[in-house]
């Protein structure tokens, strides 16, 4: 109990010596968001020392860089045949804009062997979509939690928030899920911003620490007594 509330107190002197304080524009949805995430990330990554995991990263990245290689074939392409040759595989990968007229008028152009490339280029493009609305959704952490005698599988640790445009209302919401059995369970809490945030717009930490350790509290509470 007392190592308990000594990582607590350590994170919390940590948090004010190492950093200056956390200072937002509270009317700024998003930068409220952020920093609140980012305190989250900061809770479970240096109060339980657990280790982030960019697999959801890597993915989209692996997604985009395919996508981008779309537009350097653009360029070698048309070096390689200058304009107006190299007018059909251009096409194929400008694709990626708005149909404006004048891509409609370099589309009329693509011929045949062409076509591929525009089926893969939208491919990827839904692949992308599908990613980042089904798999990642709004998580922003996945982190693995090591067995310390290194034989069963780590535990993972997901957190994902959401704060609707105009609204006070953040949503936090801590998943578990067992590396051994493969079960899954999660916890949320929803509170106004102003909870954990004074007046001037600094983040109240110490605050804003309770409610997420008490989210991962009992989850780790259930995982002990199953």
């Amino acid at each position: 109990m007392a190592a308990s509330r000594g990582g607590k107190s350590g994170l919390l002197e940590k948090w004010r010596i190492d950093e200056k304080p956390v200072k937002i524009d509270k009317w700024d949805g998003a930068a409220v968001k952020n920093s609140l995430d980012d305190a989250a990330k900061k809770v479970l990554l240096e109060k339980y020392g657990y280790v982030e995991n960019f697999g959801l990263v890597d993915g989209r990245l692996l997604i985009c860089t395919v996508s981008c290689l779309f537009a350097m074939l653009a360029l070698v392409w048309d070096y390689l045949h200058p304009f107006p040759e190299s007018r059909p595989v251009l096409a194929c990968c400008v694709v990626s804009y708005p149909l404006t007229p004048h891509v409609m008028s370099l589309m009329s152009d693509v011929t045949v062997c062409c076509q591929p490339l525009v089926t893969t280029y939208f491919i990827m493009m839904g692949v992308l979509t599908l990613y980042t609305s089904y798999k990642e959704k709004n998580i922003f952490l996945v982190a693995l939690q090591k067995d310390p005698a290194g034989m069963d599988p780590d535990h993972v640790w997901q957190l994902c928030s959401s704060l609707k445009r105009f609204d006070d209302q953040y949503t936090l919401r801590v998943s578990f899920t067992d590396g051994k059995s493969k079960s899954w369970r999660e916890a949320e809490f929803t509170k106004s911003v102003s909870a954990f945030f004074d007046e001037s717009g600094t983040l109240v930490m110490d605050q804003f620490e309770k409610c997420v350790s008490r989210l991962h509290d009992t989850l780790a509470t259930e995982k002990k007594t199953k």
